[in-house]
C-alpha cells in the first residue's frame, strides 16, 4: 500500500515581497484617497457654495460629489485587500486579478503616477520567474 503524503511547498521569498508589496500598493491608494479626500471637498464646499445654496443642500451635494469621485478608489483598493488573501496561498487567479485590479485601481485614482509606481512594484515580482513557478504549482 502506498501512502501518500502531502507536501506544504513553502512560499518562495520572491513571493512573500509581492505579497508585502500589493500591502502596501493597497495601502497607498487607501492614502492617496484620503489626501484627495481634503483637496476634492474644499473645491466642492467652495464651488456649491457660490451657486448660493441652503448649508443642508450643499452638504448633500458635497457628499455624493465626494462618493463618486473618491468611491471607486476605495472600492478597487478593499476589493484587492480581498484578493490579496488568496493570492498569498498561490492562487494564480487571485495574482491575475491583482495586477488588473491595479491597472484600474491606477486609473481611478487621484493620483496614477504614485498609484502606478506602487502598483508596478508589486506586480512585477509576482510575475518573475520565481513567483510562476510557485503559482503554477499551486493553481486551484
Amino acid at each position: 500500500m502506498t501512502k501518500f503524503q502531502l507536501v506544504q511547498v513553502p512560499r518562495p521569498r520572491l513571493a512573500t515581497v509581492a505579497v508585502c508589496l500589493w500591502l502596501l500598493a493597497v495601502v497607498v491608494e487607501l492614502v492617496v484617497t484620503a489626501v484627495a479626500f481634503g483637496d476634492v471637498r474644499a473645491s466642492l464646499t467652495a464651488e456649491v457654495a457660490a451657486r448660493g445654496v441652503d448649508q443642508s443642500t450643499q452638504d448633500k451635494v458635497v457628499l455624493a460629489g465626494l462618493g463618486v469621485l473618491l468611491g471607486p478608489g476605495v472600492l478597487v483598493a478593499l476589493v484587492q485587500l480581498g484578493v490579496l488573501r488568496a493570492f498569498a496561498v498561490g492562487r494564480n487567479w487571485a495574482r491575475i486579478l491583482l495586477a488588473v485590479l491595479g491597472v484600474v485601481g491606477v486609473l481611478v485614482s487621484q493620483m496614477p503616477l504614485v498609484a502606478g509606481m506602487a502598483v508596478v512594484g508589486a506586480g512585477v515580482p509576482a510575475f518573475l520567474p520565481a513567483s510562476n513557478a510557485w503559482f503554477a504549482g499551486r493553481r486551484r
